[in-house]
């Protein structure tokens, strides 16, 4: 039985470390509800993520993430994948999840985020935008987390660490 603290659960971190796809299988054992920030903006604005950084900019997105994210969090039995950038303005929220940090090395993060050319804030040079997200947030990612695992290969073995730490 997971404890009461691990109610409400955040996967946070790099784009491309698996957040979403962690995110959905740890809410299919936990038997807790998942959700996607980044799907629940684009629902919400009935807009792809791109096209809202395109016509209104990263500022307008982010109150929209912040907006979403507080309204998710007051739910129970959730396991929500954040957006990259959610600590970055949402730390006193974050304080009220438990937050798991899917922590990748940079190789990793520009093979998985390579492939995806709708990320707005890599566009154009992904490995040189993503070094500098990196670079900027790792330790931002590191003060928020109350658990970090490295996501950089098998996802059912981070699933398996994640699920025995929860279980503790």
């Amino acid at each position: 039985m997971v404890k009461k603290k691990f109610e409400k659960i955040c996967v946070i971190g790099m784009p491309g470390s698996g957040k979403s796809t962690i995110g959905r299988a740890l809410s299919d054992y936990l038997k807790f509800d998942f959700y996607d920030t980044d799907e629940q903006i684009e629902i919400e604005s009935q807009s792809k993520i791109k096209d809202i950084f395109n016509k209104n900019g990263e500022e307008y997105f982010r109150k929209l993430e912040r907006s979403i994210f507080k309204k998710l969090i007051l739910k129970k039995k959730i396991v929500v994948s954040t957006g990259g950038g959610i600590v970055l303005k949402n730390k006193d929220l974050l304080n009220q999840t438990f937050n798991i940090y899917l922590k990748c090395d940079l190789e990793t993060l520009i093979k998985r985020t390579s492939r995806n050319k709708n990320r707005p804030l890599l566009k154009n040079n992904v490995e040189k935008n993503i070094k500098i997200l990196f670079n900027d947030r790792k330790e931002i990612y590191n003060e928020t987390s109350d658990f970090t695992i490295n996501a950089t290969s098998n996802t059912q073995k981070t699933i398996k660490t994640i699920l025995e730490h929860l279980n503790q």
